[in-house]
């Protein structure tokens, strides 16, 4: 608990000392990108701190493209 929320403070640090300025210069694509990326970071950061497992993207990419290459497999005739 006490690991989440100090990468969870060190996040929000971050974003208080980076994000004014953004806003100030008015870079709303630039702020926007880097609130997505700071998020995800805090989100990856929390999962990595508390030892927790990830699956692995690999398993995504299977998932997407094993009917594709049956498909093929079946218009070769392999």
């Amino acid at each position: 608990m006490l690991i989440t929320l100090s990468v969870i403070v060190t996040a929000g640090l971050i974003g208080w000392l980076d994000l004014p300025g953004l806003i100030r210069s008015k870079e709303w694509k630039e702020l926007a990108v880097y609130s997505v990326l700071l998020l995800l970071a805090t989100i990856l950061s929390v999962f990595a701190a508390n030892l927790w497992e990830i699956p692995s993207p690999l398993y995504l990419i299977i998932w997407i493209y094993e009917p594709v290459n049956q498909f093929l497999a079946h218009l070769t005739g392999t």
